[in-house]
């Protein structure tokens, strides 16, 4: 009576429960990396809009009020389902997560606007890190966690590709686009602090030229992958097409910096312009993302399906 009853592929009832808790935590990962993509996309507006706001330029200040709230309430989110893991996101991890919004949002009127900007650059960049460590955990096939080397078969690909497609969209979706995002966030923020304020000290021009250089070296990157993942995905991943259909509208915007912020010595470009200019490049990629992360759960899906029929 002591004994678990096996299945037919020699798993016990209690590995097959080990297993499929294992399948579960693959999802509640991909849910963690979109809700950590879309708290860097607030706190990155969060920076860009309150540098300006500590520069005085008071129009942003309704944005900002709502985005402060807004980010609070994803922070307690992500702490409640992070609760729902094996520690897919440890204690320590959450709690410096914690500690770094507390740091930006208490007295930020108080900061220079260089401190804000590093502020919100820290808690960036350890979100940006979480996400690639979900996404580690998600590179093996769905099959081993069921102690199989089953096909991680989608659209009659071998096994062994589909796997590097996979990895290939889970680095696209989880480091290299997050990280040209944040390069062209960072830029939005220092332009529009100096077209708010209509000049900027050398540190800034020296910071705006530096992030602009690693843009266009990081779209690059993200322009050739996107083309080795329209082969793979083909129109399954809708808005990835636009990476290429946006380069006129990126490079119009490096552009606009360097000749209307970088160059002048007075500067007259409108900030709101320049904040939404940029924030439509962004918003087309960061749809990309969610759309990547919609496409790897397809993936584990017909994964788990493609175990139920061969084992």
């Amino acid at each position: 009576m002591n004994k678990q009853i096996k299945i037919e592929n020699n798993m016990s009832s209690g590995d097959l429960v080990v297993a499929c808790k294992g399948y579960n935590e693959r999802l509640l990962a991909l849910s963690l990396i979109k809700q950590i993509s879309h708290l860097c996309r607030d706190i990155q507006r969060h920076r860009g809009l309150g540098m300006s706001l500590i520069a005085g330029y008071e129009e942003f200040e309704p944005d900002f009020t709502s985005l402060q709230l807004q980010v609070g309430r994803r922070m307690k989110a992500l702490q409640a389902f992070s609760l729902q893991s094996n520690n897919l996101l440890s204690s320590t991890q959450l709690e410096k997560l914690s500690a770094a919004w507390t740091v930006i949002e208490r007295d930020w009127q108080g900061d220079s606007v260089m401190e804000n900007f590093e502020y919100h650059s820290h808690f960036i960049e350890q979100l940006l890190q979480l996400m690639m460590n979900l996404a580690r955990f998600l590179e093996r096939p769905v099959a081993t966690e069921f102690g199989e080397s089953a096909p991680v078969a989608t659209r009659n690909v071998e096994p062994r590709k589909q796997q590097i497609n996979q990895v290939g969209l889970l680095v696209f979706v989880c480091n290299q686009l997050p990280s040209l995002v944040e390069l062209v966030a960072k830029i939005r923020g220092l332009a529009t602090l100096a077209a708010s304020r209509g000049s900027q000290d050398e540190l800034e021009s020296s910071k705006l030229r530096y992030f602009i250089q690693g843009t266009r070296v990081q779209h690059e990157k993200v322009r050739s992958q996107a083309d080795r993942l329209l082969e793979i995905t083909r129109d399954a991943i809708r808005n990835l097409p636009l990476i290429k259909a946006y380069e006129f509208k990126l490079m119009f915007l490096l552009t606009t910096v360097e000749k209307e912020i970088l160059e002048p010595k007075l500067i007259n470009m409108n900030s709101r312009q320049l904040f939404d200019l940029a924030t439509e490049t962004i918003d087309v990629y960061l749809k990309v993302v969610d759309e990547g992360l919609t496409q790897l759960q397809l993936w584990q899906e017909e994964s788990l399906e493609q175990w139920f029929q061969y084992g």
